[in-house]
């Protein structure tokens, strides 16, 4: 089969590799649609650690050709939570098995799916409807940490969020974070495409941080500040910037990948005076189920967050094209 193999810094390769066999209690998926992610941009920039050589890609899409466990069919249409969980660790065995110890990421730790095939253990696979197209069921992955970012926020009904980055994560928050009840929802991008989607994707205010102040223009739309600050880019300036943008008593979630040698000062003076509580956001908590739902019924749009798509013999050059001024989701064709 075809793969897309991870080998360090800037070497990725498309190469044969042998189908994988699935062992006891997993199943062989044909890779239909695999989304390319920030994740994988920073596992190319060398910024993220990873076990190479590795295939890349974890946000997907396909369906069963072999089951090794009844709770599958060949035929059966699944997304999936890429995380492998040890369920031993005591993190696992006290409810937060997203921070499992021994946690094994597709595409970072074990092969993922830019490939034609992948084997998983079928209890990290969820069906979806046929109503549902292999890429759209390919957002699963992303919205189910969305959903989970959402969560750890605590948005309540008639908050105002502020969203920072509006790439297609930027905007699947922003879409969850009113789903969750926000009566306000900004958006700061300086990239017009990414604005232009999230004002279709049903949030209520979009600025141009290039073209305006930020912190100003927030403070016109509520004057006290967000209630919740979303910092999705990945950036180090951006998050010591968001504890500014947060009202009294607000909630900063950096949810953005910052590479990991970079630090953020902020000041703790001011976070204590004004009780602002700073959190991070990774992975989903078996958030995966709820994130199929959501799409099936058409819940949150990702359809129009495509824009564009390459064959899998193509992916080196994803990485070319991957946060450019004209994208948003790069979707990968693992049939050609």
């Amino acid at each position: 089969m075809k793969a897309a193999v991870l080998y360090g810094k800037g070497d990725v390769r498309v190469e044969e590799r042998e189908v994988p066999r699935p062992a006891e209690g997993e199943a062989l998926v044909r890779i239909r649609a695999c989304g390319v992610c920030g994740t994988d941009a920073a596992l190319f920039r060398g910024e993220y650690p990873a076990a190479v050589p590795v295939v890349i890609g974890h946000e997907f899409a396909g369906e069963v050709v072999e089951s090794r466990t009844p709770a599958l069919r060949p035929g059966d249409r699944v997304t999936a939570d890429p995380n492998v969980i040890c369920h031993e660790c005591e993190y696992c065995r006290t409810g937060l098995e997203h921070l499992c110890e021994r946690a094994s990421s597709m595409g970072v730790h074990r092969d993922g799916a830019d490939a034609e095939y992948c084997a998983l253990p079928a209890s990290n696979l969820y069906r979806f409807p046929d109503s549902l197209s292999f890429e759209e069921a390919a957002f699963a992955e992303p919205l189910a940490c969305a959903a989970h970012g959402v969560d750890l926020a605590g948005v309540r009904l008639g908050d105002t969020v502020l969203v920072v980055g509006a790439g297609a994560m930027g905007n699947l928050i922003a879409q969850c974070a009113r789903i969750s009840g926000a009566a306000r929802v900004v958006v700061s991008e300086p990239i017009a495409l990414r604005r232009e989607k999230a004002l279709e994707n049903g949030a209520t205010d979009a600025i141009d941080p290039g073209a305006t102040d930020l912190g100003a223009e927030l403070r016109k739309i509520r004057r006290l500040g967000a209630d919740v600050v979303f910092e999705v880019a990945g950036s180090p300036a951006a998050q010591a910037a968001c504890v500014g943008l947060a009202r009294k008593g607000g909630t900063v979630v950096w949810f953005g990948v910052a590479p990991p040698a970079r630090r953020v000062e902020v000041s703790s003076f001011y976070v204590n005076e004004n009780e602002v509580r700073i959190t991070g956001s990774y992975n989903n908590q078996f958030a995966t189920e709820r994130a199929v739902r959501l799409l099936a019924e058409r819940k949150v749009k990702v359809a129009n967050l495509v824009s564009h798509r390459f064959r899998l013999s193509e992916y080196p050059a994803v990485f070319g094209a991957f946060g450019g001024k004209d994208t948003l989701k790069l979707m990968v064709d693992t049939g050609a």
